[in-house]
This record gives structure tokens, C-alpha cells and sequence, in this order.
């Protein structure tokens, strides 16, 4: 998708898919406002699909303005990229919470665990700055909760005895995992290529990070050159992928509750699935 951007009409182009596909994602969140939804990861998703929204629509305001050929403002793609991550990052935790299709048994069991990573972190911040705050109690209540909950835990149980192991291990370690799946396993679950899943973090990786080759990149490259717009391009295109993703994945949740989009944007999000899950050489 990048390599087809050479020119400013390029570029606008690419900001148009992004913007369609985010409005009608902001009128599937609207439709979902008062709805009753019980069940634990469905209600989950949703605000996790909330959070990749704002993720999405802060992305797009950093994005420079594709009216001006020389943009006025300092360009900030380590910014736009680190914003694209939290998109990556939603994404991945929509599907391990709400979107794979697993046995209720391991459902419960990944939210309990995905719930004890958080506790387990909390504590551990609150610990570094020496808080007294009461509500470190209960947090601490709850860890203790959800770890005796996870080590009975049927799912856990059945698990083969190396996995088990492994798990029980960071779990008397108080350094339970967010997910106990393989970044690979999980792409194959979310039908995600897991190599392009990773080149796209990698990327968005390197320019955040403070290190010579972000620094010197934005130095050498000219703006308006079809290098400078791909660039400039960079974390929309690869955070469009897992916003459609999640869309489509929270219209099969809740069929009949998210509308159905127009038929253009519903090509253009085909399209972006379809990338994400043949993935690409070209994302240089």
C-alpha cells in the first residue's frame, strides 16, 4: 500500500480511506450507547473498541494537512507512530479478549489472567512511588482474588504439562503474562499474517524510539518527494488495518447492532482486511 503513493493526490487518497473508515467506526460506537451488554468479553470489546477509537481519531489529527503541499506545522511521525502502536496494541487485545472464537472455559480464564497482569503492574507502580493511597489494598485484594481463581482454574488445568508449567512459574513469580499466547499464535487465531503483524510494529517501533536512524531520517528526507509522503503515510496505513479489523470483528459480535457501512467504504475495508491477512514485502 505504501509503495502506491508518489504524489500529494497519493497521499490525500489514503487520508480519505482512513477518514471514511473512521467515521463509520465512530457511528458503530454510537449505535452500541445504552445497549446492556452482559456478557464479560463483549463488554470488554466494546470499551477496548472505544479506546481504539480515540487511539484512531488522535492518529488522524497528527496526520499533516493534506491541503497544504508544504505543511505549516512540525511534522511529528514519531508521535503519529507511537499513537499507531496504541492502535496495534487495542487491536491485539480486542481479539485475546473479545474476538477469538474460544470455549467459554478459556474465555473466562484469558480475562482473569488478562485482569491479574493489570493488578500486577498497578501494584507494582504503586509500590515504586511508595503510595499509601487505601485503594492499594484493594487492588491487592483483587490480584490475590484473581491469582487463586487462576491457578484452579479448569482451562489451566488442561492445559499440556510444559505450558502449564510455564504458566504456574510467572504466576508464583508474581509476574503473571497479559496474554499466554505466542504473538504468532495469536495472529493465526485473529487470521492476521504474524510476520507482517510484526514488521509493522517493528516500524512504527523505530521511529518512536529516540535512536540515529529516526533521528537522522527526518533530516534527510525532502518533503513532497514520494519518500517523504510514504513517511508521512506511514503509521495510517499500517494503522488501518487493525481498525478495520476490529470493526468487522465487533459487527460479527453484535450482528444487527453495528450498521452496515456504505458500499465504498465496505470495499475499502475488504481491502485493508485482505492485507492484513496476506500481508506484504513491501512495507520498506
Amino acid at each position: 500500500m505504501l509503495e502506491a503513493i508518489n504524489t500529494w493526490g497519493d497521499y490525500r487518497a489514503k487520508l480519505r480511506e482512513f477518514d471514511a473508515v473512521l467515521e463509520h467506526g465512530k457511528a458503530a460506537s454510537t449505535a452500541l450507547v445504552g445497549l446492556t451488554l452482559t456478557a464479560p468479553h463483549i463488554r470488554y470489546g466494546e470499551q477496548i473498541f472505544v479506546k481504539l477509537l480515540a487511539h484512531s481519531t488522535g492518529l488522524r489529527r497528527l496526520a499533516p494537512d493534506a491541503s497544504q503541499q508544504h505543511p505549516r506545522e512540525l511534522w511529528d511521525l514519531p508521535s503519529m507512530s507511537a499513537v499507531a502502536r496504541c492502535v496495534v496494541e487495542a487491536h491485539d487485545a480486542f481479539e485475546y479478549i473479545a474476538g477469538h472464537p474460544v470455549a467459554d472455559s478459556e474465555r473466562s480464564f484469558r480475562i482473569r489472567l488478562w485482569e491479574l497482569h493489570d493488578a500486577t503492574r498497578r501494584l507494582k507502580t504503586l509500590a515504586c512511588i511508595g503510595s499509601i493511597d487505601p485503594a492499594v489494598n484493594d487492588i491487592r485484594a483483587d490480584a490475590a482474588r484473581l491469582l487463586l481463581a487462576l491457578e484452579a482454574h479448569p482451562y489451566l488445568n488442561s492445559q499440556p504439562a510444559v505450558q502449564q508449567a510455564e504458566l504456574r512459574l510467572r504466576l508464583r513469580r508474581n509476574d503473571p503474562p497479559d496474554f499466554h499466547l505466542s504473538r504468532r499464535q495469536r495472529c493465526e487465531m485473529s487470521g492476521v499474517d504474524a510476520d507482517w503483524h510484526k514488521a509493522v510494529t517493528l516500524q512504527l517501533s523505530q521511529h518512536v524510539l529516540t535512536l540515529p536512524f529516526s533521528v537522522h531520517q527526518l533530516l534527510q528526507v525532502q518533503t513532497g518527494t514520494p519518500e517523504a509522503l510514504r513517511l508521512m503515510a506511514l503509521p495510517l496505513v499500517f494503522a488501518l488495518p487493525f481498525l478495520v479489523r476490529v470493526i468487522h470483528r465487533l459487527e460479527l459480535l453484535l450482528p444487527g447492532r453495528v450498521p452496515k457501512p456504505p458500499s465504498r467504504t465496505a470495499r475499502t475495508m475488504a481491502a485493508w482486511r485482505d492485507l492484513a491477512a496476506q500481508g506484504t514485502k513491501g512495507l520498506a
